[in-house]
């Protein structure tokens, strides 16, 4: 693939943050309420919730602080069901505690966290044959070596380049970009069989996803070439390829050749696609790319109309366009199993982690945009997140991961997230904070 094809449009950032319309013809708002809330009260809240509550939670609960790295095999309470380390969550602790460090303040608690954490990990997590071991035991012991799971080289790659930015480690960032590259090389080859997929072979939306997710970060901080030709490759698959004009939806996985798997078809894993979408936003932004926003943001849209529940609230996991007779079994969410058993359309378990993707497109939208409809799938996400994923209104600062399409209340936890609602609670701050400043005073 490639993007000769694709003309970016040379706007400025400015133009991309004040058009005076969505993409898809809904009259801008003012900035003023969301979630029931005044901005500047909201901004508050979500302050509060990071640096009174979930950070400390980390702090206490979650964190190695001694030979560094993550524990998140955590209940509500913050009770440790074993102390492995399982390798997605160690490169991500090490974005989320140096993204703290760059933009939050230059605290050297948050940075110690973060260079504890990469130390362990590359100490203890790198393989003679240039992969990652998936788990390992809170002293480093490898409990389990690679078996395929790619995912952690993306994660491991976000992480060091966020710390190169805050310490200037330039050896960070090159193993940074080796690993992305690296793994980008693998998951692209014919025979790679994704541990998602049921045939080996299939086209991933999860893996363009990770791998713009870095490559944004990567050129924002400096241009690469090569980078520059992953990025366009992951946007026309997200935005080309994985896209489905029959039902206006991304279908998650596809034939070696982009076609579409039969039994695929009309499948389409909607908190997954508004990531992919939000992230595509990112890039657009960076490149000053209305027009690619504004195709984004109409998609953003259509996937929330289509996969947001207006009986019950949230969004559904997966939907199956006219397969009324489908059966969903059983599935695994991290180390939850989810044991919901449904017929038809949609499989309605609701996860915390596609909440937090919810939240953060929605706001990414409104803020560019100022679309009427962001605001309003923003504040029905909020609710929900408030209402019936934190623990909050308990005196706890964490999460339920995943329930039913009622959210009914899971009374034990099995994991907590270091991951998505702290990216959420980052980003979105950031965004409340410019959106107050912007008020009249």
């Amino acid at each position: 693939m490639g993007a000769s094809r694709r003309k970016f449009l040379a706007v400025s950032s400015a133009a991309v943050g004040g058009a005076i319309h969505a993409a898809v013809q809904d009259n801008a708002v003012p900035h003023q309420q969301l979630a029931g809330r005044e901005l500047t009260r909201l901004r508050d809240d979500y302050h509060s919730e990071l640096f009174e509550r979930v950070l400390p939670f980390w702090d206490k609960h979650g964190i190695d602080h001694r030979r560094g790295g993550f524990m998140c095999a955590l209940d509500y309470d913050g009770k440790r069901r074993h102390d492995h380390k399982f390798h997605w969550y160690q490169g991500r602790g090490i974005w989320v505690y140096s993204f703290l460090f760059n933009r939050f303040g230059k605290q050297e608690k948050h940075l110690a966290v973060a260079r504890r954490t990469k130390e362990f990990w590359l100490e203890h997590g790198r393989q003679r044959d240039g992969w990652w071991a998936e788990l390992l035991s809170r002293e480093g012991k490898v409990l389990q070596p690679f078996r395929g799971d790619v995912y952690s080289a993306f994660t491991t790659a976000e992480g060091l380049q966020e710390y190169a930015a805050a310490t200037g480690d330039e050896q960070s960032r090159e193993l940074a970009v080796k690993l992305v590259k690296a793994a980008y090389r693998h998951v692209t080859r014919r025979d790679y069989h994704d541990r998602y997929a049921a045939q080996p072979g299939w086209r991933v939306q999860g893996i363009w996803i990770y791998t713009l997710n870095v490559c944004t970060q990567l050129l924002d901080r400096g241009d690469d070439p090569k980078l520059r030709e992953m990025a366009d490759d992951c946007i026309e698959a997200i935005i080309d390829k994985h896209y489905n004009a029959d039902i206006g939806l991304n279908n998650e996985f596809l034939n070696y050749d982009f076609s579409r798997p039969a039994e695929e078809r009309n499948r389409s894993l909607v908190g997954h696609c508004i990531q992919a979408l939000w992230q595509v936003m990112d890039e657009a932004v960076r490149r000053k790319d209305l027009s690619l926003y504004r195709t984004c943001a109409a998609r953003v849209r259509r996937h929330l109309d289509i996969g947001w529940d207006h009986v019950y609230g949230g969004l559904c996991e997966w939907v199956n366009v006219g397969q009324f007779n489908h059966v969903w079994g059983p599935q695994k969410l991290g180390d939850q199993q989810i044991d919901l058993k449904m017929k038809g359309e949609y499989n309605y378990v609701k996860s915390l982690w596609a909440l937090n993707e919810v939240l953060v497109a929605t706001l990414h939208v409104y803020d560019k945009l100022g679309s009427a409809w962001a605001g309003r799938y923003f504040s029905l996400a909020q609710h929900v997140m408030d209402k019936r994923f934190s623990r909050q209104h308990l005196g706890q600062a964490s999460y339920v991961l995943a329930t039913d399409r009622k959210m009914t209340f899971v009374p034990v936890s099995v994991r907590q997230d270091n991951y998505h609602p702290l990216r959420r609670l980052m980003r979105n701050l950031l965004t409340l904070k410019r959106l107050t400043n912007a008020l009249p005073q």
